[in-house]
């Protein structure tokens, strides 16, 4: 976040640079937010839960992952300042989320009750063009991933990390990173030896 401004302050100025919104409605979306904060290693969803909120992250980070049937994490994605965060599949098909939803470090965050911004949808169609452009960075990311494991080797996908959340590496365990980029831990020490 920056500093010098509110957290309503912060997603005003994200949403307005995903695309142009009048004040007016801006104003009746950001109402929709409370502002949370949520302690590290806390879980916002669960595997099998039912969804019902859309998060703006403020400060901290949040990640998505899976747990294995022999109880092993498997981490999709981070959520760093400044993007949004939310079980999609549990609030577009209404199915339970097939991923969990937790913190990595103390987390602020702005909720909102997605069924509030659904209405807004409706009373304001020019906000269905930030809900598009918000999907469409969600699946741009989710292609460019699948690509990464796919494609990439594992030095590859470490720079490709570096590159997409840089500085992160110097706030998480090493673990994490191993989890997200498909590999040990051990992997990823030779990895970062070498470069």
């Amino acid at each position: 976040m920056i500093s010098d401004i509110s957290p309503a302050e912060f997603l005003k100025k994200t949403i307005l640079e995903i695309c142009p919104i009048k004040d007016i409605v801006l104003d009746e979306f950001i109402r929709l937010f409370t502002v949370n904060k949520i302690k590290a290693g806390v879980d916002l969803i669960r595997e099998g839960d039912d969804g019902s909120c859309v998060w703006f992250i403020v400060s901290g980070l949040l990640r998505s992952y899976y747990i294995s049937p022999n109880g092993e994490q498997h981490n999709k994605h981070f959520f760093v300042p400044g993007t949004f965060c939310a079980p999609l599949t549990s609030l577009v098909a209404n199915q339970p989320s097939p991923v969990y939803i937790g913190s990595l470090k103390d987390t602020e965050i702005l909720s909102a009750d997605y069924s509030g911004l659904e209405q807004l949808y409706l009373k304001f169609p020019e906000l269905n063009l930030l809900g598009r452009k918000l999907v469409e960075w969600a699946w741009i990311g989710k292609e460019r991933r699948e690509t990464q494991l796919i494609m990439l080797s594992a030095t590859e996908r470490y720079k490709a990390f570096q590159k997409e959340f840089p500085g992160l590496e110097d706030h998480i365990p090493q673990y994490q990173i191993a989890s997200y980029l498909g590999i040990t831990p051990v992997q990823l020490s030779r990895i970062r030896a070498k470069i």
